[in-house]
């Protein structure tokens, strides 16, 4: 079981995932923004992968991202993007800062979210590494 940080400001779209990764059994946390995640592991929480949006209000996934990756506390979570772009400046730039996966909203199947969150937790749990995959 792995503890998954949900990070996305749609309701409907959040509730969902949680849903499905909860019914593979395991644990999730959620925020509904970038403010609300980045103020969550500050506090302490500290998940084996995070999925992220990246377009929210206040406070993006990108910068998200940028602050985790910059972060010797969180710079070796595995971050899954969950995003409506498949292209552009946003996904370019978070692609340089480094992610596991890209699943696009409109686009994904459970199975490979959860193939991906098991893959990701495992690495991360035995070598420690920021793998960059699309």
């Amino acid at each position: 079981m792995a503890a998954v940080f949900l990070v996305d400001d749609d309701d409907v779209s959040r509730q969902i995932v949680r849903k499905m990764i909860e019914r593979a059994g395991h644990h999730v946390d959620e925020a509904s923004d970038g403010e609300a995640a980045l103020a969550a592991l500050d506090r302490g929480l500290r998940p084996d992968c995070v999925v992220l949006d990246l377009m929210m209000p206040r406070l993006d996934g990108v910068s998200v991202l940028r602050r985790m990756t910059g972060d010797p506390r969180w710079s070796s979570i595995p971050v899954l993007l969950m995003t409506s772009l498949d292209a552009g400046r946003e996904v370019e730039e978070a692609r340089s800062l480094g992610f596991r996966r890209h699943f696009v909203k409109a686009y994904w199947h459970v199975g490979d979210l959860l193939q991906t969150i098991d893959h990701a937790t495992h690495t991360s749990t035995t070598s420690g590494a920021r793998a960059i995959a699309n």
